[in-house]
């Protein structure tokens, strides 16, 4: 498995035009690159930048957007710091508040302290079935362990948000331990500290820390509330795994706006093909970040590639057929062996969706 790429001192600048070439000259001394944003299309760009720099409306807008806090923010103003500008940095955890340009000198030295090194933004993958049955909460589950046994990024965090599944928690025999589910967890403005969820949640013996569902209540979960847990474990940089409903509703909207990949399944026979097309058919208009992984057996010959080619979608992995993982799945484990099937499959997901943030770095 191949590792995430070094941090790139990106700068996003959200400021308007007056403010721009003041913002742009403090970068250039700091040695960002700059990247012009605003609220309304820059939500992507806030999580995966070294560096934030906002004007007050900017900063405001992005507050009440409830986007997630992150470091590196710092708020700017062409007049006197007023309460507005105050206002605005506490709002956002900014690092500090300046006018420019008298404060250039002082905004240089705040970027090119951040720009010390630091674990940069972290990964994030949704898992759906192409079909009922086809796998994908296993497949999610293998994905969140390789990550966390390979210590890829920060945290691993595996979240459930399939209410047509029997629950991830079972797959990776935690259904009974102690922590908080969906229903207990409060989202205050859509925005989620990642550390206080980390601490607050069931954790497997791998590292894997899991939010599912509380058994016999079912899933209760808004969209900003699942884009929020996502974002937040993202850009703490650790690594988000997915197990999403197949269902094309508001909240798997909101989860495929902010994951890096969506991965569908399905299993290499004529009914799964056909499940998956239109899955697959049914996901396009909403992202170009996708690919397939393919479950054996294969009962009519058909082979991964040919599924892959049917369904329009870049194959990423076909996965044998293990009855070990049958049979530890009944007995409350996944038995994850390091170069079984599925591991490599779940390996060759991560390095897909490294590539993918490479890319966009």
């Amino acid at each position: 498995m191949t590792h995430p790429p070094a941090s790139v001192d990106l700068l996003v600048a959200m400021v308007d035009d007056a403010l721009l070439d003041d913002v742009t000259r403090c970068a250039a001394a700091a040695g960002y690159r700059v990247v012009s944003a605003d609220p309304t299309t820059g939500r992507r760009a806030w999580a995966d930048a070294t560096a934030v720099v906002l004007d007050p409306s900017s900063a405001g807008a992005v507050a009440d957007a409830g986007w997630p806090r992150r470091p590196g923010v710092v708020v700017v103003g062409s007049g006197p710091i007023g309460a507005d500008l105050w206002r605005a940095a506490v709002r956002l955890g900014a690092e500090d508040a300046h006018v420019l340009p008298d404060g250039d000198h002082a905004v240089v030295g705040v970027l090119s302290r951040l720009r010390i090194p630091r674990r940069g933004p972290g990964l994030s993958v949704a898992v759906v079935g192409g079909h009922g049955g086809a796998g994908a909460s296993v497949l999610a589950a293998a994905i969140a362990t390789r990550a966390a046994e390979d210590d890829l990024v920060g945290d691993t965090l595996l979240v459930d948000l399939d209410d047509l599944g029997g629950g991830v928690d079972l797959v990776l025999g935690v259904e009974e331990s102690p922590g908080l589910r969906w229903p207990e967890l409060t989202v205050d403005s859509g925005q989620v500290v990642a550390a206080g969820l980390y601490a607050a949640l069931p954790r497997t013996a791998a590292g894997v820390t899991v939010l599912g569902p509380r058994r016999g209540i079912g899933h209760d979960v808004g969209a900003d509330s699942a884009r929020a847990v996502v974002e937040a474990a993202r850009t703490a940089g650790g690594a988000v795994v997915v197990d999403l409903s197949r269902r094309l509703d508001d909240v798997a909207l909101a989860v495929v706006e902010v994951v890096d990949l969506v991965v569908v399944v399905t299993t290499a026979t004529v009914r799964g093909c056909a499940a998956a097309c239109e899955m697959a058919q049914r996901w396009r208009p909403v992202t170009d970040r996708s690919g397939l992984v393919v479950r054996g057996p294969a009962p009519g010959g058909l082979s991964a590639s040919v599924v892959a080619s049917t369904v329009g979608l870049d194959l990423i992995a076909a996965v044998r057929s293990d009855p070990r993982i049958v049979q530890g799945l009944e007995s409350g484990r996944l038995p994850l062996a390091r170069r079984s099937s599925l591991a490599r499959a779940a390996d060759a997901v991560l390095d897909h969706v490294l590539d993918l943030t490479e890319v966009a770095a």
